[in-house]
């Protein structure tokens, strides 16, 4: 397997990547998107919205497409109200139907990894310490042991988040992931 995408590198160093068992549209409607639209040009509408930032708006930009028949991905890269996907309630809803959903995240001096599974969030890796809270789902305890890719001292932080995120999905985490295809996406409702 090619060595896993440096997210910092293809992100910046904030951002939540979230992966949920639902369709991107319902995927988005859980994390607070009312009324989910195809965004044709994902990349520049994000990069108007950080440039543009007014202090009043409390709405956030999601984003989601479907990896594959089972997993979808969702990003976010404003955390002007916390992250979406690793609030405990949202992360809970997006395992509610059954499976498991995980968020990664990075803010400066912080790479976690936060697990729910059947409506429950049970577990957290912190991905640079390697301290863990609760129990991992077992495809990660399986690939990297109960403290997550800590042992894989030859990636980056964000590469071990790209790492969990592999894990959990079957599906490589490159650049064009991100980069290229459709994303279905819209604003949450801030407040």
């Amino acid at each position: 397997m090619p060595e896993p995408l440096n997210l910092n590198q293809a992100l910046g160093e904030g951002w939540c990547i979230t992966v949920t068992p639902l369709r991107a549209e319902e995927t988005l409607q859980r994390m607070g998107v009312a009324q989910p639209r195809d965004i044709p040009d994902a990349v520049q509408l994000v990069a108007d919205r950080l440039s543009a930032r007014r202090a009043d708006d409390r709405s956030v930009l999601l984003l989601a497409k479907q990896l594959t028949p089972q997993w979808t991905i969702a990003l976010e890269l404003e955390a002007t109200t916390g992250w979406v996907g690793l609030d405990q309630a949202v992360l809970s809803q997006l395992s509610a139907a059954g499976g498991a959903a995980c968020s990664v995240m990075s803010d400066p001096n912080q790479v976690n990894a936060t697990f729910a599974v059947d409506g429950h969030v049970n577990a957290t890796i912190d991905l640079i310490t390697g301290r863990v809270w609760g129990t991992p789902p077992e495809p990660v305890v399986a690939t990297f042991g109960v403290g997550g890719p800590r042992s894989r001292t030859d990636l980056t932080f964000s590469q071990r988040a790209a790492a969990v995120l592999e894990t959990m999905t079957g599906v490589p985490v490159d650049a064009s992931l991100f980069f290229e295809g459709l994303w279905k996406g819209g604003l949450t409702g801030g407040s």
